[in-house]
């Protein structure tokens, strides 16, 4: 077959067939498809009935240009009148004869029937590359592809079973929770309301017995209780055991010989001076509810003004009453700078130095001038008193372990000195300071809620209550102090309701102003008048009751 007297291509065993893809004696061409075909295929498509209308004709280098997949240029670039006959390969270009004559002599040429081809079969070869290297691995792909979109799908459905798992289990947790909650709930319900049933009869038996106390009082047939004191007597068998004596009772000196010998003849006459002094003091006591009153603020401190007069302070605040024993305010005074007021002594001069609740130690002077006279940050000032020389001794106290009484000058510009209560072992016993009085020429300082520290001069310590002689019931809350003219001390607990009477040396003398005495409860401010002997007691619940102690 030829088409156009067009020369034939010889057959190519590098082409493949675009039937079979076989590439054995491929030497014609379906100009319909457009494909190649071996001798084979060609016969085949020549006789089947579908392909029967189809033009085959033999493989040619112009059967190619016209109808093949890969179209050929048929006119030059740069000569449109002329057609490309050549390929030059050292250009790598497409010429027509112009190009070839004025750029391409003697260059290496290749026509372009020759290039084609050499380009169909390098193609083929790439093909067959591709189904030979990278179909497979494509392929492979393809499945491991297919493989994790199983496995993913596996893994989807397994964490959705177990979500709806885990809200079926919370589901039913939540709902168990809630009934034992509402039980709960329901069985504290029913115990409150037998516990308020409880309170309300409580309340009912106290405020009965109560009102039968009161008609009693009214009616004289409630005595107070009064303190006896021990019998000298009680003393002989146990010097009896020390001295092998004959001791009567008959005349008490004696008895005195004994101790003499027992003390030592040079503090002999001290020891017996205070022996009788502590026994009158004991046979004195006697104590004595003379009135009562409500104060305008909560009473946590106290301070006498004489004339049978009363300052008293609260902590939450910043103002003072001065009280006659009546319960009638006869002066006030606003200090605090907005907060409250701690505690307060008087001077000499009348002056009052006061301790704030803002860390500030004010000065109020006779006409009621208030000014600054102490910054203690970081410290809080609490308790206060003035010394014999006229010092200002301030409690410092604080969260850290630096807690300390400063002894501060008259007119407050210069520390003089710390005082921490250093005991025999060198340790400081003052940690919690809160309130403080001068007894002699001592100091005794209230530690907070826990115990007494008397110390001297030097910041040594001459002895430490700790109330275990009281022998009460509940805990220890000391807090407020104040001195008598005996040099003894008062000092409230107002965890049980009483003052413990504590002589100069650090031992009790007695408990004394109990809740029975006074129907006070909750003992925090005290002061003594020691012209009247009448003590002042005061508690936050704003009540303040005058006492006498002493016969």
């Amino acid at each position: 077959m030829s088409d156009n007297g067009a020369s034939s291509i010889p057959p190519q065993t590098f082409v493949e067939c675009g039937i079979c893809k076989g590439n054995a004696n491929i030497s014609w061409f379906c100009k319909n498809c457009p494909t190649s075909l071996c001798d084979a295929c060609a016969r085949t498509h020549r006789t089947t009935k579908q392909y029967k209308s189809h033009t085959i004709v033999e493989r040619t280098y112009t059967v190619l240009r016209l109808f093949g997949p890969a179209k050929i240029a048929e006119q030059c670039e740069f000569h449109p009148e002329k057609d490309i006959s050549s390929y030059c390969n050292e250009c790598d270009a497409p010429c027509c004869i112009s190009c070839l004559v004025q750029n391409h002599q003697r260059h290496e040429m290749s026509t372009i029937e020759d290039k084609y081809l050499d380009a169909e079969r390098r193609l083929n070869v790439y093909y067959k590359q591709l189904d030979t290297d990278v179909r497979p691995t494509l392929e492979e792909m393809e499945d491991q592809a297919r493989e994790d979109v199983k496995e993913d799908n596996f893994m989807v459905e397994k964490v959705i079973n177990n979500i709806n798992k885990f809200r079926k289990d919370f589901i039913q947790n939540f709902n168990r929770s809630c009934d034992d909650l509402i039980t709960e709930v329901n069985q504290i319900s029913k115990k409150t309301t037998e516990a308020f049933g409880g309170i309300e009869k409580s309340k009912k038996m106290i405020d009965s017995l109560k009102k039968e106390i009161e008609e009693k009082i009214e009616r004289g047939k409630l005595d107070i209780i009064k303190y006896q004191p021990p019998k000298l007597e009680s003393l002989i068998p146990t010097i009896k055991r020390r001295k092998k004596v004959d001791i009567s009772f008959e005349p008490s000196m004696k008895i005195l010989e004994v101790m003499k010998e027992s003390v030592g003849k040079f503090k002999f006459k001290e020891f017996e001076r205070e022996v009788m002094q502590r026994s009158q003091i004991l046979r004195s006591v006697h104590v004595q509810k003379l009135h009562s009153f409500d104060s305008e603020i909560e009473v946590t401190s106290m301070t006498t003004a004489g004339n049978n007069m009363a300052w008293v302070m609260d902590y939450s605040s910043p103002t003072m009453y001065l009280y006659n024993d009546e319960g009638k305010v006869v002066r006030s005074v606003t200090v605090g700078g907005g907060e409250g007021t701690i505690d307060m002594a008087i001077t000499q001069s009348r002056e009052m130095i006061v301790t704030c609740k803002d860390k500030k130690v004010r000065r109020v002077s006779v006409n009621g001038e208030v000014s600054s006279m102490i910054e203690t940050a970081p410290f809080g000032c609490y308790g206060v008193c003035v010394t014999n020389k006229q010092e200002i001794v301030v409690c410092m106290s604080s969260q850290d372990d630096k807690n300390h009484v400063a002894v501060y000058s008259s007119d407050g510009r210069s520390k003089v000195r710390e005082i921490r209560g250093r005991d025999g072992q060198g340790e400081h016993l003052i940690t919690h300071p809160d309130r403080v009085v001068q007894n002699g020429q001592d100091l005794c300082v209230v530690n907070r809620y826990r115990n007494v520290v008397c110390v001297d001069e030097r910041d040594n310590v001459r002895w430490v209550y700790d109330g275990k002689q009281a022998k009460l019931e509940g805990p220890l809350y000391l807090l407020g102090i104040c001195v008598d003219k005996y040099n003894n001390l008062l000092v409230t607990d107002f965890n049980n309701h009483c003052i413990h009477y504590i002589d100069r040396e650090g031992g009790l003398i007695q408990v004394i102003l109990t809740q029975e005495q006074t129907g006070l409860l909750g003992h925090l401010g005290i002061c003594v008048d020691n012209v009247t002997g009448h003590v002042w007691i005061g508690n936050p619940l704003k009540k303040v009751v005058i006492a006498k102690y002493l016969k």
